[in-house]
């Protein structure tokens, strides 16, 4: 059986690359960070792999006295399946932007970085990439 891979691709607010995220059936695999990232990523990367990252949900609570919703955060770890739902609420509310592109079009992905455009034309570009059809991106590959 063969597992689904993706990549988180971070981006700074002014979306300039941090890093991937390898994902693996949707749970982390592997963190590659360049310069930049390890310098705004690396320290909280460090926690998150011994502590874990903490994800905030919504329960509802019945009691005797009142009925609502309650918010209580769970602790993710880094390969747990609630990581990346964690991860990206952390990014969004530290204002990182973050793609997540299928693990085939990483090769036109790392074409894009090397053009010698503005951060934010890579990032447009990026977008598109990760809205073409799988059955395109397997097409392109091999030329």
């Amino acid at each position: 059986m063969s597992t689904a891979e993706n990549c988180l691709v971070i981006f700074d607010p002014e979306m300039e690359l941090l890093g991937e995220i390898l994902l693996q059936d949707g749970k982390c695999n592997q963190i590659n960070l360049n310069q930049n990232g390890e310098l705004l990523l690396g320290p909280h990367v460090s926690d998150w792999q011994t502590l874990g990252l903490e994800e905030f949900k919504m329960q509802n609570s019945k009691s005797k006295i009142s009925e609502g919703d309650v918010l209580y955060a769970e602790n993710q770890q880094l390969r747990s399946e609630g990581f990346v739902n964690a991860l990206t609420d952390w990014l969004s509310e530290h204002r990182f932007s973050h793609l997540i592109l299928p693990a085939g079009a990483m090769s036109a992905f790392s074409e894009i970085q090397r053009m010698s455009v503005p951060a934010q034309k890579k990032y447009e570009l990026a977008l598109m990439l990760r809205d073409l059809p799988i059955e395109k991106l397997a097409a392109g590959q091999g030329h």
